[in-house]
C-alpha cells in the first residue's frame, strides 16, 4: 500500500471517530517514524507490509475507543514531548492555560523559586515549569507509584531531573518544608458524572485521576484546608478547575480563612478553567 492508500483505509474505518484525521496522522507518523508533513507531502510512497499490519492492528483500537496518546504512548503539552500511559491522565490542552498563568505570575520574580505539586500525574505541570523558570525548584507529590516512574523518566528527558523532586504521597502526607506556591490539577469530576464520560475516558483513563468525589471539590477543599501551612509569606496557589467550580473555589478559600480574592480564569469557550489564589 502507498501513504495515501493506508491513510484513506484510516480515514474510512475511523468515519465515526470525530477525531479520525488527527489520530490517522498521528498514527501514521508514529508507525511510519516521519512527522506529519512528510506524510502528507509523500503520499505515494510505498509503505512497508510490517507497517501495514501495524497500523491496521492500532485502527482497530482506536475503533474500540482507546485513546490514540496511549497507543502512540506520548503527547505533545506545551511545546514538548511527554511520554505517557493508561496509569496517567492524557493531557489536556486545557491545562497549558494553568501552565501560561503561572509562567507569566512567576517569571518576573527575582529569587529562587520553590513550588509544590499536588498530584504529578505525567509531570507535565511541574516540567513545564520548570523548563520556562531557571530560578525554580519543584516537589511533586502523588499517590501513584507509576505516575512518579513516568515524571522522573519525563524529567530525565526534557533534562530539568535535577530541579525535580519526586515523592509519593497521599496529599500533604509526606511533604516537608516550605514553599512559594502550590500548584494542581486535580481530579476534579463530580462523582454523579462520571457515569457519563465518554467511553475513551472512562474504559481507559484511571478512575482515580478523574473522580473528584461530590461536586467535584474533595481535593481542592482538602489542598486549600491544608496547604498554607507549607507555603512561606506572599505565596500563590493555582488550580485547574472544572468548567461551573469557581465559586464553588472561591468559597472553600473563604471558609477556611483566605482573605484575598480569587482570581477565575476562563477558557476560549468561556468555561472556568483556573483559579489562582495570590497573598
Amino acid at each position: 500500500m502507498t501513504i495515501r492508500e493506508i491513510y484513506s483505509y484510516c480515514i474510512n474505518e475511523l468515519e465515526s471517530n470525530q477525531e479520525k484525521f488527527i489520530d490517522t496522522e498521528l498514527l501514521l507518523s508514529f508507525v511510519l517514524k516521519k512527522d506529519r508533513i512528510y506524510i502528507k507531502t509523500n503520499l505515494d510512497e510505498k509503505i512497508a507490509l510490517d507497517d501495514e499490519q501495524q497500523i491496521k492492528l492500532f485502527v482497530k483500537q482506536l475503533k474500540n475507543h482507546k485513546p490514540i496518546h496511549y497507543i502512540i504512548g506520548q503527547r505533545d503539552f506545551y511545546g514538548y514531548d511527554f511520554l505517557v500511559d493508561e496509569h496517567v491522565l492524557i493531557p489536556r490542552s486545557d491545562t497549558e492555560i494553568l501552565v501560561e498563568n503561572a509562567v507569566n505570575l512567576l517569571k518576573n520574580k527575582k529569587k529562587n523559586l520553590k513550588g509544590l505539586e499536588i498530584g504529578v500525574g505525567s509531570g507535565i505541570i511541574s516540567i513545564s515549569l520548570l523548563k520556562k523558570l531557571k530560578n525554580l525548584s519543584m516537589t511533586a507529590v502523588d499517590i501513584n507509584d507509576y505516575a512518579i516512574d513516568i515524571s522522573k523518566k519525563n524529567a530525565e528527558n526534557l533534562g530539568v531531573a535535577d530541579r525535580l523532586k519526586l515523592i509519593k504521597s497521599n496529599l500533604f502526607e509526606n511533604v516537608i518544608g516550605k514553599y512559594d506556591f502550590i500548584i494542581s490539577n486535580p481530579p476534579y469530576i463530580d462523582e454523579k458524572d462520571m457515569a457519563d464520560l465518554p467511553e475513551k475516558v472512562k474504559n481507559y483513563e484511571p478512575y482515580s485521576a478523574l473522580d473528584g468525589k461530590k461536586n467535584g471539590m474533595y481535593f481542592y477543599n482538602e489542598i486549600i484546608k491544608s496547604g498554607r501551612t507549607f507555603l512561606n509569606d506572599n505565596f500563590h496557589i493555582f488550580f485547574e478547575i472544572g468548567y461551573n467550580q469557581g465559586e464553588m473555589i472561591r468559597h472553600s478559600f473563604e471558609n477556611c480563612g483566605y482573605e484575598a480574592d480569587v482570581k477565575i480564569i476562563q477558557d476560549y469557550g468561556k468555561n472556568d478553567r483556573v483559579a489562582i489564589y495570590e497573598e
